[in-house]
């Protein structure tokens, strides 16, 4: 080859390498960079143990998280809210409702995934998310509570089993039992009354988005003794 058609050709692929690096960096750069959800900012740790992790999570009007990736099982309640806007890494994005008290399960452990929440409503956005950490290790058996009064079975699956809990002012749930481990997350201020067999009788006053853990073996009623209806969610660990 002539050496004239030579540097000629040499710099052709110079010119043509030149433009790949170019167009790599920018799509590179185009990409959004992604955070661990312990990493995100609006996502606040308020509780760990061996079995779970509770993220307080509050979107402001008008703002959004970072992508951000989950991968272990996650159960999702949302406390307050208007709309938000959802959008899966390299998806486009949805819009929907937040209806305050559903719950949502999200099997990240198995199909890992990132996504985005923007509050597209004009009132703050709230939502508590617990990471399933590891399973129950007790012996006992799923408590069957879904025709115990105030109680409705929202979900169940391998790993959970969902519960929510509806109580008008003067009203009581009756004696139920459970053997596992479970959390409960209330979704209303109101101001209850818990009493087990040869236990004091405990006042406890519910505030959106406050929870309590419950390990082992557990017999209670709770009665509604405040004016206004109170609402949560249980989850009973598997």
């Amino acid at each position: 080859m002539p050496k004239r058609k030579s540097m000629e050709f040499l710099w052709g692929l110079f010119i043509i390498a030149t433009w790949l690096f170019l167009l790599q960096q920018l799509f590179a750069q185009a990409q959004p960079t992604a955070v661990p959800v312990e990493q995100e900012p609006r996502h606040r740790i308020v509780f760990q143990n061996q079995h779970v992790r509770i993220y307080d999570v509050l979107i402001p009007p008008g703002d959004q998280t970072l992508f951000h990736t989950h991968i272990f099982d996650l159960v999702a309640i949302s406390i307050s809210g208007e709309t938000g806007r959802f959008e899966m890494l390299g998806k486009p994005s949805m819009e929907g409702p937040i209806r305050s008290g559903s719950a949502s399960f999200s099997n990240a452990a198995k199909a890992p995934y990132t996504h985005r929440l923007e509050n597209v409503g004009t009132t703050p956005l709230r939502m508590v998310g617990i990471e399933l950490l590891s399973s129950s290790s007790s012996p006992g058996v799923p408590a069957v509570l879904n025709t115990v009064p105030g109680h409705q079975l929202v979900l169940e699956n391998d790993r959970v089993t969902v519960y929510r809990v509806s109580i008008d002012p003067k009203q009581s749930t009756g004696i139920r039992a459970r053997t596992l481990p479970w959390l409960r997350v209330s979704i209303t201020q109101s101001t209850i009354s818990v009493q087990g067999p040869g236990k004091s009788l405990e006042i406890i006053e519910t505030k959106a988005g406050d929870y309590r853990w419950h390990e082992g073996a557990k017999t209670d009623s709770i009665e509604n003794i405040g004016s206004t209806k109170y609402e949560a969610i249980e989850i009973e660990w598997k």
